[in-house]
C-alpha cells in the first residue's frame, strides 16, 4: 500500500503502473494514484480543511469520488452530474471539510466498471479530534483482478457479468428486465 500522506496539499496522478501478481518478477499492468494500487493512504482530521489536486495521465476522462463522505455537492466526483470529468492531461482541485470521523475510500465515478477495477481507489482516514489510545492502526485494502491466460488483466469491462457482479440492485435490474417487468429507474 501507498504511504500515508503528510497534512497540507496532496497530488494524486492516476495513471498507468505495473504491480507484482506472485512475486517482484511478475508484473502486470494496473491503474493506480502515485504509481501505486491502492493508492496512498489519505489521512486529514475531522473538521480540518482537505485538499487534493487530481492530476489525469490516464488516456481517458476521470474523477475522484469520496466514497461515504459528506462533501459538497460539486466535489462528489459523479461526471457529468457534480463536475465535468477531468480530461486526459488536465488537473482538478478537491476541497473539502470532512465533518465525520472513519475510514472511508476514494475512487473514480467515471467508468468505475473499469477504473477502479483496474486499481485506481485508496483509502481516505478521517481522524477523530479526539481519537481513541490504540497500540497499532492498520488499513487493509483487499480486492481481486479476473486474469486471461496470459496473466494479464482481463478486458470486457462493463460486460454482463460485470453487471451480475454489482451486487443486489443490478441483480434485481436484470432479472426484472428479463422476467419482461420494467426498473423503478425505467418507470421513472
Amino acid at each position: 500500500m501507498g504511504a500515508s500522506t503528510p497534512a497540507g496539499r496532496r497530488v494524486l496522478k492516476a495513471g498507468t503502473t505495473s504491480a507484482p501478481l506472485i512475486d517482484k518478477a511478475f508484473q502486470i499492468p494496473v491503474w493506480g494514484y502515485n504509481g501505486s494500487v491502492p493508492g496512498p493512504a489519505l489521512r486529514v482530521g475531522q473538521g480540518e480543511a482537505f485538499e487534493v489536486l487530481l492530476e489525469n495521465a490516464l488516456d481517458e476522462e476521470t474523477t475522484i469520488h469520496w466514497h461515504g463522505v459528506r462533501v459538497p455537492n460539486a466535489m462528489d466526483g459523479v461526471p457529468h452530474l457534480t463536475q465535468p470529468p477531468v480530461e486526459p492531461g488536465e488537473r482538478f482541485r478537491y476541497a473539502f471539510t470532512p465533518e465525520d470521523a472513519g475510514t472511508f475510500w476514494y475512487h473514480p465515478h467515471q467508468r468505475s466498471f473499469e477504473q477502479v477495477g483496474r486499481g485506481l481507489y485508496g483509502p481516505l482516514i478521517i481522524e477523530e479530534a479526539e481519537p481513541p489510545q490504540v497500540d497499532r492502526d492498520l488499513v487493509w485494502m483487499l480486492d481481486d483482478w479476473r486474469l486471461n491466460d496470459q496473466g494479464q488483466i482481463s478486458g470486457g469491462f462493463g460486460s454482463r457479468h460485470d453487471a451480475m457482479m454489482a451486487g443486489p440492485d443490478r441483480q434485481h435490474d436484470h432479472y426484472q428486465r428479463k422476467a419482461g417487468g420494467t426498473t423503478d429507474r425505467e418507470a421513472e
